[in-house]
């Protein structure tokens, strides 16, 4: 039996990263239609407390979740950084370029991640107003 290249383990993470990044992205359109939802009725002038109730731990929520977002890039950028620098230094620069593929996949999921959570806390803030 052999053994499976490493370039076929980097490609593999990194799609399922890819994924991981659509499947994030359709549950955002799913989160960002309930908030227009509740717009609309904020603008109507139709809110019920529970819908007051939900936005206001949602933002509570989606606070905590940027937050830690915000304190995971930090601590990340220089790991990834450090870890593309040992990639570049000890393998080929072809060779490094595939695994680094997986760094900045993981990097954008991240990013990602945070603009989302950003976004809800706006809106959430706007909707709490």
């Amino acid at each position: 039996m052999g053994q499976i290249p490493l370039e076929l383990i980097s490609n593999v993470i990194s799609m399922i990263i890819l994924i991981m990044i659509f499947v994030k992205y359709y549950q955002y359109k799913q989160k960002l239609d309930v908030l227009k939802g509740l717009d609309d009725l904020k603008n109507k002038k139709k809110l019920t407390a529970e819908d007051k109730s939900f936005i206001s731990s949602n933002l509570k929520d989606y606070q905590i979740l940027f937050a830690r977002d915000e304190q995971r890039v930090k601590l990340a950028y220089p790991i990834f950084i450090l870890v593309a620098g040992i990639v570049l230094a000890f393998l080929e620069f072809k060779e490094a370029m595939i695994h680094l593929n997986v760094i900045v996949v993981a990097f954008i999921f991240m990013q990602v991640n945070k603009i989302h959570n950003r976004n809800f806390v706006n809106l959430l803030t706007e909707l709490n107003k």
